[in-house]
């Protein structure tokens, strides 16, 4: 039985890296209009298509964002060399404290989560302490619904349009000579929301826990025969 549940507890805590890797954790639908004019252009006639300036500078195509990101993809996007580069001197105080705090918490939670599950294979492997395991199972399911709410705070004040992504692009260096033509940007943000991963990561800590107190039930009730 203690080789079952050593093989049972890894698999399932490994399975934690495939889900990571591969299943997208956020998804994300705006709507974005970026041929505007101004009171110039529109005396003339001319329209100024932003994407392509905005796609220059960042390296952010905003017309062709998809609706679904694993991990990877949304760090390849937003912090990519161009888009770092870009956002180098960018002026964080656009962005409100507490919102900076909660992405903060969130990320921080969604770390100490997977410090949890390695902790569980660790000690899955190494210990006959059951409830350790368990203990280390709950708590990084907690971290993780923890950090979907801090994560749900965030996305709530760009949906709302408490934060402007406008503002933002405002912010980015190589779009300051563009500050007159960005106030005709619209962009508006339908959904920002964790995806499967994130619901996966719940099942697999889920999982874990009932592993190792299924397993300590099932050692208690047969030491005791």
């Amino acid at each position: 039985m203690k080789i079952l549940y050593k093989i049972t507890n890894s698999l399932a805590a490994l399975s934690i890296i495939p889900v990571i890797l591969f299943l997208p954790m956020f998804r994300f639908i705006s709507v974005v209009s970026v041929a505007s004019t101004n009171i110039l252009t529109s005396l003339i006639g001319g329209f100024v298509d932003l994407n392509p300036i905005i796609e220059k500078v960042t390296g952010i195509n905003i017309e062709k964002l998809p609706e679904f990101y694993t991990i990877q993809q949304a760090y390849d996007l937003f912090f990519g060399e161009k888009a770092n580069d870009a956002f180098a001197n960018f002026d964080t105080s656009v962005i409100p404290e507490n919102v900076k705090g909660f992405f903060i918490a969130a990320f921080v939670l969604f770390v100490f989560a997977l410090i949890c599950a390695l902790l569980v294979l660790i000690f899955g492997l190494v210990t006959k302490k059951r409830v350790l395991t368990a203990s280390f199972s709950a708590l990084g399911f907690i971290s993780i619904f923890a950090a979907n709410k801090c994560f749900t705070f965030i996305a709530e004040q760009l949906v709302s349009g408490k934060i402007s992504v406008v503002n933002i692009l405002k912010g980015v260096e190589g779009l300051a000579e563009y500050e007159s033509m960005l106030k005709y940007l619209n962009f508006d943000i339908r959904i920002f929301e964790l995806s499967s991963a994130y619901t996966m990561l719940l099942i697999i800590f889920g999982a874990l826990f009932l592993i190792s107190i299924g397993f300590k039930l099932a050692e208690s009730t047969v030491n005791g025969k």
